[in-house]
């Protein structure tokens, strides 16, 4: 390059120098620019010690963590100022002598730009990732160094510097430096560590510490900027192969949650991560044979809702079973994991008590006739059998009757997003008719734990880092959710174990499973002390197995984790008491039902004053009987008889007690037609005709051979039921068939005491 064309590019430099106040004002009328897109840059999630789970990668494979100034050491901030621009806070973007003397003495070197670049010259190059090795590449550097200078803060610019500067192979900033290298965040550095750190952006392509030779040259820098000081050799570099991929749906969960965030302390355990994990594994190798390849699992503590592990499928690396997809977010049906919320509300509500006597016996309501999974009945069991043993029918009863709010409105209040509106699902949610995901679930079983109050689960060590959730809300009653979790407590463990066998039998769990129709999916939700933990079981298509059922194989998984992390992670707080609002009271075990003077038998069960249904116990009653013959007298007839005690059932329960070939003291036949047969014992009722259903059209003819039904339930120990249609005696007994003709009909049945009901029946001709 000749001396006439050196001296012309040295003067345009010095007179872009000398006209900068100019420049400076003009750079003031122009917008300023972004100047950071922090919507590209990873995110790094932490367990609650504080170790690494995952670091990720930004859209464009860059490991850049925004970091704000305050979270980087004053070490890391001096360091880099005393090694990259010790005039950073005295120059207005450009160092004007140092830039004169660089462009002469680069000029020397063959035309190649060399040094005088100030920190905010390399924050330019970096931002807009300039070619600075030319004139004009230079000159649009000092241009947007002083479009910067004029905008922005000097707090602002080191920020900035720190966060985008190369720290070597596809690191930049100082924020995931520290997490590559060290595996700590950037305000956990000493100083050692931090003065290391500021020596790599000069040259980060010859001093990154991955291999030999650059930690060499990193060394080399060390010793030219801070002479003998031996801190290099306390250091301990980690390798970018080693990063963590831990708890990795948990960590694409928070992501999720709290987008935009940069840096996420979680309440993960690491223990109680790490067993789940191996307990998940270990069982999936103990029933693969069987077809079973996937579970997801989902641990809180319950009096924070702190999330403490998160297990979204058996593998997240195995393709073969979409391991990558999260179980514990997807929305599948919960089966009869909904129920214990049916009598949470129907004790709310004063329709029931747990001790409370409900039928299982055939149902229906409307056209729908349930089923229990088993397809069989019980007959009379109390709420709390019934619950535990998780009866369809006598659940589906009591959804029918909820009044406000109902099953629906109460899952909506609880924030669940249901697509449908309540008359589309209908009587089915009480098994598992709308979807929902694990997360949801253990939501609802959190107000068991916490007197009925709904409360969001706690992702987040630092409540201040929370999304603005929901408040706490109270949609139970604190005595409702204190006597369902009771309720669920009597629930036995499961037959099977994975574990220990003897757990569960030392402590109270209470638990409750769900299998959903088709056999597709198996669930599992326990409360254990101050641990709420559920299991999901089942393929992520959707394919159905015959061992995806709930107690069977869901239960052991279920217990196997409340044992292990109960027993690395003993509860902190005790069980919580009866709300003082309880009474106890004496009941009758049979009836369930405030004991009257001729139960024979009593004991305690819990109500709640002013709500609970108080009803003293109908079903054993006094009547008189004949000495001689046995049998029962009518009214104004006691006189001659002697008073005895007997028990009143409905025909539909009767049947399902002479099917088990159980014996009950039933009240003996009348000796004659009373006069006042609902009077001869009190509480005595008319029939009530289950079919034919009012509404519904049966078909009957040649083509059609099923016998139309006729079913009916007598009370009061009626045994003998009558049937006629348009008053021609068809049969007798509390379920028959009829041929039938086309037509509208007339049914009418009578028990022996004259005592009646009637029905419609449309038969039309079958098609």
């Amino acid at each position: 390059m000749g001396l006439r064309r050196r001296q012309r590019i040295t003067g345009l430099v010095i007179a872009a120098t000398l006209l900068g106040p100019a420049l400076w004002l003009g750079l003031g009328l122009i917008p300023p620019p972004l100047l950071v897109n922090r919507g590209d840059t990873s995110y790094a999630v932490t367990d609650r010690n504080g170790n690494l789970l995952r670091l990720s990668l930004s859209s464009d494979e860059k490991y850049r963590l925004w970091t704000p100034l305050a979270e980087l050491p004053e070490a890391l901030q001096e360091a880099t100022l005393h090694y990259e621009d010790r005039w950073f806070y005295r120059h207005p973007g450009v160092n004007p002598v140092a830039l004169a003397r660089a462009a002469w003495t680069s000029f020397a070197a063959h035309g190649r730009w060399m040094g005088a670049s100030t920190l905010t010259m390399q924050l330019a190059r970096q931002r807009w990732r300039l070619r600075t090795g030319t004139l004009s590449g230079k000159l649009r550097q000092i241009g947007y160094a002083l479009w910067l200078e004029r905008h922005f803060s000097k707090q602002e610019l080191l920020e900035a510097y720190l966060n985008l500067a190369p720290y070597g192979a596809n690191i930049e900033g100082a924020g995931a430096a520290a997490w590559v290298y060290f595996r700590k965040s950037a305000g956990q550095l000493n100083n050692d560590e931090a003065r290391a750190l500021a020596l790599i952006p000069q040259n980060p392509a010859r001093r990154s510490p991955f291999t030999a030779h650059g930690k060499r040259a990193l060394q080399q820098a060390w010793r030219t900027v801070y002479g003998d000081d031996p801190g290099f050799g306390r250091l301990w570099f980690r390798r970018r192969e080693d990063l963590p991929l831990r708890a990795p749906h948990f960590a694409e969960r928070l992501h999720e949650l709290f987008y935009g965030a940069s840096t996420l302390h979680s309440t993960l355990d690491p223990t109680a991560q790490g067993l789940t994990e191996d307990l998940l594994r270990s069982f999936i190798r103990q029933h693969r044979a069987q077809g079973i390849v996937n579970a997801a699992a989902m641990v809180i503590h319950a009096p924070t809702m702190e999330v403490l592990a998160y297990v979204g499928s058996a593998d997240y690396l195995d393709r073969g079973i979409r391991g990558y997809v999260n179980g514990l977010k997807a929305r599948r049906s919960p089966g009869s994991t909904l129920k214990p919320f049916i009598y949470a509300l129907a004790i709310d509500q004063g329709l029931i008590t747990p001790d409370t006597l409900l039928k299982d016996t055939p149902l229906w309501v409307g056209d729908y006739q349930p089923e229990n999974f088993e397809r069989n009945f019980y007959g009379p069991l109390s709420a709390t059998d019934a619950l535990v043993r998780s009866r369809n029918i006598p659940a589906i009863a009591l959804m029918d009757r909820l009044q406000r709010p109902t099953l629906f409105q109460f899952l909506q209040r609880a924030g669940l997003r249901l697509p449908a509106d309540e008359a589309r699902y209908g009587l089915t949610l009480a098994m598992g008719g709308a979807e929902v995901s694990m997360e949801e679930l253990l939501g609802l079983y959190g107000l068991l734990a916490n007197g009925g109050e709904w409360r969001s689960p706690s992702w987040l060590g630092n409540p201040r880092e929370q999304k603005s959730a929901p408040k706490a809300s109270l949609l139970l009653s604190a005595e409702a959710a204190f006597l369902v979790r009771e309720m669920l407590e009597a629930n036995p463990p499961p037959q099977r174990s994975f574990g220990v066998r003897s757990f569960g039998r030392g402590r109270p769990v209470a638990w409750k499973t769900g299998t959903s129709s088709g056999l597709k999916d198996a669930w599992a939700v326990g409360l254990a002390g101050d641990l709420l933990a559920g299991v999901w079981l089942g393929n992520f298509d959707g394919t159905p197995n015959r061992h995806l059922v709930g107690r069977e194989l869901a239960g052991p998984l279920l217990f196997g984790i409340l044992e292990a992390i109960g027993l690395e992670r003993p509860a902190t707080q005790p069980r919580p008491l009866p709300p003082e609002a309880l009474k106890r009271v004496e009941i009758c075990p049979v009836s369930g039902a405030l004991r009257s003077p001729w139960c024979p038998h009593g004991r305690t069960g819990w109500i709640i004053p002013g709500v609970s249904p108080l009803r003293p116990c109908t079903v054993h009653r006094q009547i008189h009987a004949d000495p001689a013959s046995g049998l029962r007298l009518c009214r104004g007839d006691e006189g001659r008889g002697e008073p005895r005690v007997a028990e009143f059932w409905d025909g539909d329960e009767l049947e399902l007690f002479r099917l088990a070939g159980v014996r009950r003291n039933l009240p003996p036949p009348f000796e004659r037609p009373c006069e006042d047969p609902a009077g001869s014992d009190a509480g005595t009722q008319p029939p009530r005709i289950l079919s034919p259903r009012p509404g519904v059209s049966y078909p009957v003819g040649a083509a059609n051979n099923k016998l139309i039904e006729f079913s009916a339930v007598a009370s009061g120990g009626r045994h003998r039921l009558f049937w006629f249609v348009d008053d021609v005696y068809v049969g007798e007994g509390g379920t028959l068939g009829w041929t039938g003709k086309a037509g509208d009909h007339l049914v009418r049945v009578v028990d022996e005491q004259g005592q009646s009901a009637s029905a419609t029946l449309l038969a039309v001709p079958a098609q």
